[in-house]
């Protein structure tokens, strides 16, 4: 069974407007690097086999992950409509938009994946701990279970877990008329904390309870979601330099493609950027924590050396 990991009612919203009218509408999907790019509809586009089914003991399969998302892809499409009309929204209708930046957070495929491998490396570490006191498969069983439904349970346990702490925080909507507009991608969701390269590199990490965190979701090539600490009016009107870095950050979260309205790209989009200068690579304790790793590294790499030595 083919399911969205983007989803397709979502995916619309970046039908080329040049699609020749016998022609079926189209989506262009670039690679992250620029390298290429291919039109396709947006109902074959990012899809998998029974991403969402839970396969039962007994043979049969349970659709209510992929029932919940479906129910979800419904209400986000209408207020998706009173966004695109700059009407106000409801309290509801903002829980459905942080439903929505939640399921598109962690449904994808990188997402996904990464959970399963993460679930994989605790099944492994329980089977070895079991073999090893002879206590036969226990908790390997369940921990093995964990690892068959990693990508269900992680959309679902992400649906009851990000949505009420990105409810409240702050919510706007960025409105542009720039003619390439906001792109998507494969992993449309993005997390960015623009005061992450001040902290070392070990707590870069984005997280929710960060103070300077932001979320974001294009909804449409005209409209992106943005959630943060700080309050904003609700509908913003923005240009190109807006767009530009929007899309720069999109690209880059993008596994493998982003998708552009009309096909096309920006060179912007695909810099990188350099260290600024209040990175704190740059503070005097970076810079001593580097010597200090530096050295580290160095001792360890002399005592590997010497110890080959004298097994040899």
């Amino acid at each position: 069974m083919k399911q969205h990991l983007i989803p397709n009612c979502y995916l619309k919203a970046w039908c080329d407007p040049r699609t020749p009218e016998d022609q079926t509408p189209y989506i262009w999907r670039i690679a992250r690097d620029g390298s290429g790019k291919k039109n396709k509809a947006p109902e074959k586009s990012f899809t998998a086999t029974d991403r969402y089914t839970i396969k039962l003991p007994t043979g049969k399969k349970d659709l209510i992950v992929e029932n919940t998302l479906a129910g979800l892809e419904n209400a986000f499409v209408s207020v998706r409509g009173q966004i695109e009309e700059r009407q106000e929204l409801t309290d509801e209708d903002k829980a459905t938009l942080c439903l929505f930046a939640a399921a598109m957070q962690s449904r994808t495929r990188r997402a996904g994946d990464h959970w399963q491998k993460t679930a994989q490396q605790l099944h492994e570490m329980v089977s070895s701990m079991e073999q090893q006191y002879g206590t036969g498969p226990t908790t390997s069983r369940q921990t093995g279970r964990m690892v068959e439904v990693a990508p269900q349970y992680l959309v679902m346990t992400m649906l009851d877990v990000q949505t009420p702490l990105l409810y409240e925080m702050e919510m706007s909507i960025f409105v542009t008329d720039d003619e390439l507009g906001f792109i998507t991608s494969d992993s449309p969701c993005v997390w960015f904390n623009p005061k992450a390269h001040t902290f070392p590199p070990f707590y870069r990490s984005p997280g929710l309870g960060q103070a300077d965190i932001e979320v974001t979701l294009p909804l449409t090539p005209s409209h992106m979601l943005f959630i943060s600490h700080r309050k904003h009016p609700f509908y913003i009107d923005v240009g190109r330099h807006v767009v530009d870095e929007a899309n720069r950050l999109t690209r880059a979260h993008a596994a493998d493609e982003f998708v552009s309205w009309k096909g096309e790209t920006r060179p912007y989009w695909f810099e990188t950027g350099t260290m600024p200068d209040d990175a704190w690579e740059n503070t005097e304790a970076g810079k001593k924590s580097m010597r200090q790793s530096a050295e580290w590294e160095q001792e360890l790499n002399e005592w590997k050396k010497r110890t080959k030595e004298e097994e040899d």
